[in-house]
């Protein structure tokens, strides 16, 4: 193959699949890896060799589900006890005054938003996921900025699963996604370009 043919073969990188021309990549540990991934990977190989840098296990369905129950659990008890304590002297004004039924519903949506939103930002994942030994990384292996936290959680909380029948969709199609998936990424993952893998050994 002539140098200016090979230059515009087209390759996927390594790391995070996306098709690139040859001069676009660079090859490291028998690895095509483009520049984006390039940082992060490299690190992995000079921390612990070829095999580390390709040594992301990634979590399935399963476990991530696990995951997404016990965050529904510290989620939901305290407003559980909140709803306990409150609710039922609001109830016979919800029919009459929708405000207060926004309200609350504003409230919870916005408890969501800043728990899963700071966790991913400043830990990588909540704390269903750090019970499970799971963390959500960019497809280089590296941390989540705001952004990517923000539309991870705008995709999954309130895109896939907040709508009304569409849910109904989105929800099994992108568990569906997660199992077939090589790199288990669901709907969301693949719209922002996350992984979600392990964290233990053994795991």
């Amino acid at each position: 193959m002539s140098q200016q043919a090979q230059s515009e073969a087209a390759l996927a990188c390594s790391q995070c699949g996306r098709t690139f021309a040859y001069s676009d990549l660079v090859q490291i540990a028998s690895s095509w890896v483009c520049g984006d991934c390039k940082p992060a990977f490299l690190s992995r190989v000079v921390a612990g060799g070829p095999a580390a840098a390709s040594s992301l296990r990634y979590a399935g369905v399963g476990i991530r589900f696990g995951a997404r129950f016990v965050d529904g659990l510290v989620f939901f008890i305290p407003l559980i006890l909140f709803a306990a304590l409150f609710v039922p002297s609001l109830l016979p004004s919800f029919g009459r005054e929708p405000l207060i039924f926004n309200g609350f519903f504003v409230l919870v949506l916005t408890f969501s938003l800043f728990y899963e939103v700071l966790m991913l930002r400043y830990w990588g994942a909540t704390l269903g996921k750090m019970a499970c030994g799971l963390k959500v990384v960019r497809a280089n292996g590296s941390d989540l900025g705001w952004g990517i936290s923000f539309g991870r959680y705008f995709m999954y909380s309130v895109v896939i699963s907040a709508i009304p029948f569409v849910n109904w969709i989105l929800l099994p199609t992108t568990a569906i996604m997660a199992g077939v998936d090589e790199q288990k990424r669901g709907l969301h993952d693949r719209v922002c370009d996350t992984r979600v893998i392990h964290t233990r050994d053994g795991s």
